[in-house]
């Protein structure tokens, strides 16, 4: 299985920072769950060709993602304006299940500022059950 890796590019906003001057820890988490929703998007574009392309998840009426557990590593601080660069990949999958890995460093830098590993449940929708990941969908990470 090939891991591709995504990332996207943020500049830190002032509504990040907490009353310690620098990125709240919630804050980083909410971008793990950003960089997944992104490469899921990026990834399966051609996959769900006849879906919405404006939906936030695209096939989110026929398959969601859902966090099991979030594991994840603080190792430095982000500030207000920090370039922020933030990579995502799929490590491995089972057959309903998935671990992705998520490293956020400063643009430039190779000091990761947090890492992450998330464990992820595909559920068929509507009915909200898990369901067995499509070949198809494996092959696209």
């Amino acid at each position: 299985m090939k891991k591709q890796s995504f990332s996207y590019h943020l500049t830190v906003p002032a509504s990040a920072i907490d009353v310690l001057g620098h990125v709240n820890n919630v804050v980083y988490l909410d971008w793990v769950q950003i960089a997944a929703s992104k490469h899921w998007n990026a990834a399966t574009a051609a996959y769900f060709k006849d879906e919405d392309p404006d939906e936030e998840r695209l096939g989110i009426h026929k398959m969601a993602w859902v966090v099991m557990d979030h594991h994840i590593k603080y190792k430095a601080e982000a500030f207000e304006g920090d370039e922020i660069v933030v990579t995502t990949f799929v490590k491995n999958f089972t057959a309903a299940t998935s671990v992705r890995h998520t490293e956020i460093r400063r643009k430039g830098e190779d000091k990761i500022l947090v890492s992450a590993i998330t464990n992820w449940c595909l559920l068929k929708m509507p009915e909200g059950r898990p369901m067995r990941v499509p070949k198809e969908v494996l092959e696209l990470f």
